[in-house]
């Protein structure tokens, strides 16, 4: 697994999805307050744009406002609810988007120089950011162990919450 992860990782490209991922999960380790306040944000950004779908369906597809004083509250509403999304985005852009500096992975004799020096919990949590899983296979009794038969390992994918940022 070590070695698969030691040869895997200088291998990538700088847009190879993995490195997306694993740039991704060590800069949310790094400061977890400010993509908890991204990500409030942008779950309240959601949710007010589905209400504001949610009343133009009220107004353009159930016919909920007939009538001059309907529409005029119908046209309140539907501008308070865009100031608040455009109040949500801007507060969103304004929040600072953390990086890291993932190059040292992509450079194969730094990298094993760092495992070397590591200890046993920064090894495993370098692991976990390149891996979401690993599996092993129930072996032969009395047969040799070839790690590359029977370790199946789930390499780290990035959400799509990683792709838009």
């Amino acid at each position: 697994m070590t070695e698969q992860f030691l040869t895997k990782l200088p291998a990538l490209g700088p847009d190879d999805p993995l490195l997306v991922a694993i740039a991704d999960r060590w800069v949310r380790r790094v400061d977890p307050e400010t993509f908890a306040k991204r990500d409030a944000l942008t779950a309240e950004i959601q949710d007010e744009e589905a209400r504001l779908a949610d009343l133009e369906d009220a107004r353009y597809v159930r016919g909920e406002f007939s009538g001059a004083a309907a529409v005029e509250r119908y046209n309140r509403l539907s501008e308070r609810l865009r100031g608040r999304i455009g109040g949500l985005r801007s507060d969103l852009q304004r929040l600072p988007v953390p990086s890291v500096d993932v190059s040292h992975l992509l450079d194969g004799v730094a990298l094993r120089e760092a495992w070397a020096d590591a200890a046993n919990e920064e090894r495993r949590e370098r692991l976990s950011l390149a891996m979401d899983r690993v599996q092993v296979s129930k072996g032969v009794r009395g047969q040799r162990i070839i790690p590359e038969q029977r370790i199946r390992i789930h390499w780290a994918k990035p959400t799509e919450a990683d792709t838009a940022t």
